[in-house]
């Protein structure tokens, strides 16, 4: 018997999510059954995504999230002590898998010296979400004005950078003057709009007179429609993620202004990794020279300890923290 500790939803959020909807248990776990393993969770990805299925949790589940772990006590011919894992291994230090039902989990295989953090975002669905979505749905062309919204998050800090490589033209918008600093001095991108202490409408009027050729959305609600308001004929708008509509029950309200993609035969299109799952290994396969060499930047925020993890959500969602936010639940590095 190991004992665990796990955050336990006590409560579904009515507001942005509150370190008040979770409590840490002590949680006894039994011995792997015959075809079963341990898995020693080592760190785990927390996204605005997370508060998705916390709306739709029920009190007593353990929290959801992707993580990366090693296995232990393996009964599983499959799987042997000391393999790491990666899957939905939730917010808790231990766990027992099969490898497939129970908690299914994929082998992490990955070169020598390769930082395993790396598998949470920019070489995991992070990368492969800002890859695939930005080239299959917004077909950059070289001259395109490309604006992107939560620009140096996760997703965003990638899209900006993939667009300036394939010679667009890239806005992004965020929420610090720090952040936005950081767009254009590290990430290089052409100009960066702080949502927060400026008047986003205005400062697209003046920074892409000519309109917008493609649109990465993260946040949705009124930074849409302001981008959809810009929109030059055949444009493309890629839905990623709508983070200003992930408080409490997340009452969607689509753009009030859609119908003007009309007459200028806008695209507007949704984007998620789990339709994509074959294409993870090409598309990492793409990413990891530009991380090895540097070429791609990456902002990674970790918070140390299990008892950290809700307090990385909460701050995910406020845009307290910069960049991929990662919990470390026992102390990694590389592979």
């Amino acid at each position: 018997m190991v004992v665990a500790k796990s955050w336990i939803v006590t409560s579904r959020p009515e507001g942005q999510a509150a370190l008040s909807n979770f409590a840490l248990k002590e949680i006894e776990v039994p011995e792997p059954a015959e075809g079963e393993f341990g898995i020693e969770n080592l760190c785990i990805a927390v996204s605005p995504a997370s508060v998705v299925w916390l709306n739709s949790a029920n009190p007593g589940d353990v929290m959801r999230g992707t993580a990366i772990g090693r296995v232990k006590n393996s009964r599983h011919a499959g799987f042997k002590d000391g393999d790491l894992v990666q899957g939905p291994l939730g917010w808790t230090e231990y766990l027992i898998s099969d490898g497939a039902k129970k908690t299914p989990v994929e082998k992490l295989n990955a070169p020598a010296g390769e930082k395993i953090t790396s598998r949470l975002h920019v070489l995991g669905a992070t990368g492969v979400t800002a890859y695939i979505a930005l080239f299959d749905m917004g077909r950059p062309r070289v001259g395109d004005t490309v604006l992107v919204s939560a620009a140096a998050g996760s997703v965003g800090s990638i899209v900006c950078q993939l667009a300036k490589r394939a010679g667009c033209t890239v806005i992004g918008i965020a929420g610090s003057a720090q952040k936005c600093a950081w767009l254009k001095e590290t990430v290089g991108i052409d100009h960066a709009i702080d949502y927060k202490a400026e008047d986003v409408p205005a400062r697209l009027d003046a920074l892409c007179p000519g309109g917008i050729d493609v649109y990465f959305d993260n946040v949705g609600g009124k930074t849409l429609e302001a981008a959809i308001d810009r929109l030059r004929p055949g444009a493309r708008v890629v839905l990623c993620g709508a983070t200003s509509q992930y408080d409490g029950q997340a009452q969607w309200q689509g753009p009030s202004n859609y119908f003007s993609m009309v007459p200028k035969q806008a695209e507007m299109r949704g984007f998620h990794i789990m339709h994509y799952a074959a294409r993870m290994e090409e598309t990492r396969a793409r990413l990891r020279p530009l991380v090895s060499s540097g070429a791609l930047k990456v902002n990674e925020e970790i918070l140390r300890g299990i008892e950290e993890a809700p307090n990385a959500l909460v701050r995910v969602l406020s845009g307290a923290n910069f960049g991929s936010q990662v919990v470390a639940v026992r102390d990694t590095d590389t592979v």
